[in-house]
């Protein structure tokens, strides 16, 4: 399967603080002063579109995107299950999901993030985009996403769609990338913050981390480390001088 290690990190672990990582705040309610007495804190109304929590599908031994419409999270409230499914002769039949559904504590809980790490995924194709609509109310909303510990073997080019310019937190670590470069294709997204991609073949190429600085102009974080002033620095260098490395061959292979 995927590479070795503690297959908890950065799955479960830091999936934890997924909010906090993802600058977002998940307050139930705000706690004011009292006027009378400043030093008593006083519960007011409900904060609106609070967050909710990670729609968590990790664990589940779930090999391609179709499944998440068969299976309930482990934590975290999808989308409500239609009351009817087809069955493979495209007759209707009762959904089994609907007798496991719970519904959210408010109707205004927000699910920003999916939880997909620990299972057996080798791709994410385009058919993603419907899959995220049926489990997930508002899916544009997504802002973090965790394939860690998957068989990826390519890097999921379905997250570079204007779909979700709201992505912030990308762990696609311990699978099967082994072309770094292929990472250029979620490099447009305009609000990534942090990615993950050790554990993968391509943590062996030649400068890995200067090349994936480098293609990633908005991350402050690379694989759970703090990007530096430094390393931005050195990154931006080497990447520019491979860029034009790489110009002078195609045009030589022109001539």
């Amino acid at each position: 399967a995927a590479a070795g290690g503690d297959k908890t990190q950065g799955s479960l672990g830091a999936g934890k603080n997924y909010l906090e990582e993802a600058g977002m705040h998940s307050p139930m309610s705000v706690v004011r002063k009292s006027a009378k007495d400043p030093g008593a804190n006083t519960t007011t109304a409900y904060v609106k579109n609070p967050q909710g929590p990670p729609l968590d599908y990790s664990f589940l031994e779930i090999r391609t995107i179709e499944e998440l419409r068969e299976v309930m999270p482990r934590s975290g409230y999808r989308k409500e299950p239609p009351e009817t499914i087809e069955d493979d002769n495209g007759q209707p039949q009762p959904n089994h999901l609907r007798d496991e559904w719970t519904k959210p504590p408010r109707d205004d809980l927000q699910t920003n993030a999916l939880k997909l790490g620990n299972n057996l995924l080798t791709s994410l194709p385009p058919v993603f985009n419907i899959i995220l609509r049926e489990v997930m109310d508002k899916p544009r909303n997504l802002s973090w996403i965790d394939l860690s510990f998957n068989q990826l073997e390519e890097v999921p080019a379905v997250l570079a769609s204007h779909l979700y310019s709201r992505l912030n937190v990308i762990y696609l670590h311990a699978n099967r990338i082994r072309k770094i470069s292929q990472a250029a294709c979620l490099s447009d997204l305009p609000n990534l913050r942090s990615i993950t991609l050790h554990g993968n073949p391509c943590e062996q190429t030649t400068n890995y981390r200067l090349h994936a600085i480098g293609i990633f102009t908005t991350i402050k974080s690379l694989d759970f480390t703090t990007i530096t002033a430094i390393d931005r620095e050195k990154a931006n260098t080497f990447y520019n001088r491979y860029l034009a490395q790489k110009e002078q061959r195609r045009s030589a292979d022109k001539e």
